[in-house]
């Protein structure tokens, strides 16, 4: 029988659910908008660290399909719901034991709409979930999060005739089927990995994947990127557009309560194209910061103009802080990917040319 589970803030607020805990859980209190995708949200390498509240009421009405997950487990340190369906059929398992096998708690009958707005007005903050209403210890999230997620030895995987190295950061799986799909060979880099090592792979382009945290703790992998930045064709994706802001010396700042859904609304910038976009990221590029830098805005967020997109003025380096890989969401920026197989190929006919 499921037992009362009280959420702490770190303001004092204290949120009454149901559920089971096998000890206290802390974490970021963040929500997502998604209407569906949960399971994909839930092994999001990117919510390392953070319990994460559903905004839409009932979740787990089609169970989980294990077979396209964004990570090898759950990642979230929890997650709060209004209502848990405990659907299964067929390969599908219901969400509440797939997470009791994962250890990690889903606690239903939470008033998420009223803790949303509590977010909204006060931005994200630290929480602790528990059987007492007891404040959490830890006042913000350790700096180890990207190494958490990361792989620990480098993967190969795909086939064809364009090799793409992924420094993997937190890289969501889909990232690595849409390369694959798009007839790449992968080589997936651990997040600590060397600029040296990486150009020397064979690589004929560099993604810079996802990941979870706050990129100004991430000074090592900033510096490798920026010893790549010119040598091949380079993607960002949300924390990868970070990272590489950072490599070419731009800054980051944490925005209130950041953006998570699958309705985004974001502008091209060099064509006034719009886009709906999935996105997670709780941390964004500083637009003052890019003056000085050989940075350009490629893409803008229209509700509120957060920076979504970058484009190096010199070489060829593009990034964007939603996920063209949209799993959940829309496609509207898969194109994004399709760009960059392009440039590769552009890239290496050209030096194809030089060599003859």
């Amino acid at each position: 029988m499921k037992k009362t589970v009280y959420l702490t803030l770190s303001d004092g607020t204290v949120w009454r659910g149901k559920g089971e805990l096998s000890a206290p859980v802390e974490g970021e209190v963040v929500f997502t908008t998604a209407s569906c995708g949960y399971p994909q949200t839930l092994t999001d390498p990117s919510y390392n660290g953070q319990i994460v509240v559903f905004a839409f009421p009932p979740i787990g009405i089609y169970g989980v399909d294990c077979e396209n997950l964004e990570g090898r487990r759950a990642w979230v340190r929890a997650a709060l719901v209004t209502h848990l369906d405990e659907t299964e059929f067929g390969r599908f398992e219901s969400l509440g034991r797939w997470m009791a096998e994962n250890e990690r708690p889903i606690i239903s009958g939470i008033d998420t709409r009223q803790l949303i707005l509590k977010i909204r007005e006060s931005g994200s903050m630290m929480g602790r979930l528990d059987y007492e209403p007891t404040p959490p210890q830890s006042a913000e999230l350790p700096p180890t999060l990207v190494s958490e997620v990361s792989c620990k030895e480098t993967l190969v995987s795909g086939e064809g005739d364009i090799t793409v190295a992924v420094m993997d950061y937190g890289v969501k799986e889909n990232i690595i089927r849409s390369m694959e799909r798009r007839g790449c060979r992968v080589i997936r880099f651990p997040n600590d990995t060397t600029a040296e090592t990486v150009l020397s792979s064979g690589a004929h382009g560099i993604l810079l994947s996802n990941g979870p945290g706050d990129p100004a703790v991430l000074d090592a992998e900033a510096r490798e990127i920026s010893k790549m930045i010119g040598r091949l064709p380079i993607l960002g994706v949300c924390l990868g557009n970070q990272l590489l802001a950072r490599a070419c010396g731009a800054a980051t700042k944490k925005l209130p309560f950041g953006h998570r859904g699958a309705n985004q609304p974001v502008m091209e910038t060099a064509t006034g194209r719009g886009l709906l976009t999935s996105q997670n990221h709780q941390y964004a590029v500083d637009a003052e910061s890019l003056r000085g830098t050989e940075l350009e805005v490629a893409y803008s967020h229209l509700g509120d103009g957060t920076v979504e997109g970058l484009r190096h003025r010199r070489f060829d380096a593009l990034s964007v802080q939603f996920h063209p890989e949209a799993s959940p969401g829309p496609e509207d920026a898969s194109y994004i990917f399709d760009n960059f197989i392009e440039r590769i190929k552009a890239e290496k006919t050209e030096k194809k040319g030089e060599r003859e």
